[in-house]
């Protein structure tokens, strides 16, 4: 196995395209009456590239002993949880104003938020950031990744994606589609469903590192063409094939490895790689950020404040959520965790080198 870790900029891309695409999925209808697209289906995408991108970073580590599981865990929660817990004071906040609980009750909450449980007894799995559901079972994955999958064989590999994928597929023919796992009716298969797509994700670095294919020409345009292959899939309108799971499975056995897969193999230059950096740069802050912000706006508007509501508006929100996700990105989340990587990691300098190229990690 290659011990160089590669950096693949068109998968930073496809990230920040696909959490720009779950952003128009949350709008509480600040954007109007948008219908709903399949864009659900951008959350199998990051469980595929966070499968990639982990093993891509760690396996070998993990494989050697250079870190251990606790160590590899250590580094997730130092990635995922300085912007969540940032989110929490205005998921709650617009909680409150919603539901008008008491104070003991919504103290309980918050500490579920802060160590990160989820409520299976209520609407959310995640009630004060609904999106964070997904952080959750990539934790989940992450830690079975470090303790399991490291050590199993490619077939071995391949064998529990299409086992994990088949369990996800009776689920999605119960609710008619993929869109499940965040529904504490449908908990249980948000484990299925992080695990198939996940491990396909480690799979395809695997095999990417055993052929070492050549690197593709016209790297600039064939990656430009698979992010606007991505925002197509996922503009397609959810009730299209709504009861028809199978093509959801289509696209993410199928399409999105094949899309992953070439977007491996280009390298881009110029205007286009510095574009492509700065969508995987956000696309973690743009994520975490977005559903707190649109919730807010939409309890106020519930509590009476005229707060309004067109296309218009909603794309001033959405640019918003760009600039302030760029300075918190930049002034927040990134001068954290490399002072936190520096506090527990043994060599400093290996850790403020580490932090600087981990921005999709």
């Amino acid at each position: 196995m290659n011990t160089s870790r590669q950096f693949f900029t068109a998968l930073e891309a496809l990230r920040g395209i696909a959490a720009v695409m779950v952003i128009f999925r949350h709008t509480e209808g600040a954007l109007g009456p948008l219908p709903a697209s399949v864009s659900y289906l951008a959350v199998d995408l990051f469980f595929l590239l966070s499968g990639v991108v982990l093993a891509n970073s760690y396996e070998k580590r993990l494989a050697t002993g250079q870190i251990s599981p606790a160590g590899f865990l250590l580094q997730r929660v130092i990635r995922l949880y300085p912007l969540y817990l940032l989110t929490l004071p205005i998921g709650l906040f617009s909680y409150a104003l919603q539901n008008g609980l008491d104070c003991s009750t919504l103290a309980e909450l918050l500490l579920k938020a802060i160590l990160f449980i989820p409520s299976t007894n209520l609407e959310s799995l995640f009630p004060f950031n609904g999106p964070s559901w997904s952080l959750f079972f990539e934790l989940w994955a992450g830690a079975l990744f470090s303790v399991l999958l490291v050590r199993l064989s490619l077939r071995s590999l391949l064998t529990i994606a299409l086992g994990a994928a088949g369990i996800t597929f009776y689920g999605a023919l119960v609710e008619g589609n993929l869109d499940i796992g965040y529904q504490p009716t449908y908990f249980i298969f948000g484990f299925s469903r992080v695990l198939f797509s996940f491990s396909f994700g480690i799979c395809l670095y695997r095999q990417y590192d055993i052929q070492k294919p050549n690197t593709a020409n016209n790297g600039n345009i064939i990656g430009l063409l698979l992010c606007g292959c991505l925002i197509f899939i996922t503009g397609i309108s959810a009730s299209t094939f709504f009861g028809f799971p199978y093509f959801d499975f289509l696209i993410c056995l199928v399409v999105f490895p094949a899309i992953v897969w070439l977007a491996m193999r280009t390298r881009q230059t110029g205007m286009v790689e510095l574009a492509f950096c700065w969508l995987g740069r956000l696309s973690y802050p743009i994520y975490i950020l977005h559903a707190p912000i649109f919730s807010l706006l939409h309890s106020l508007r519930q509590k009476g404040f005229d707060l309004p509501a067109s296309p218009a508006v909603g794309m001033v929100v959405v640019i918003a959520i760009f600039i302030v996700a760029g300075i918190v990105a930049i002034y927040v989340d990134e001068p954290v965790r490399k002072k936190l990587k520096m506090m527990v990691a043994p060599n400093p300098a290996s850790a403020v080198s580490a932090v600087s190229n981990a921005g999709a990690n």
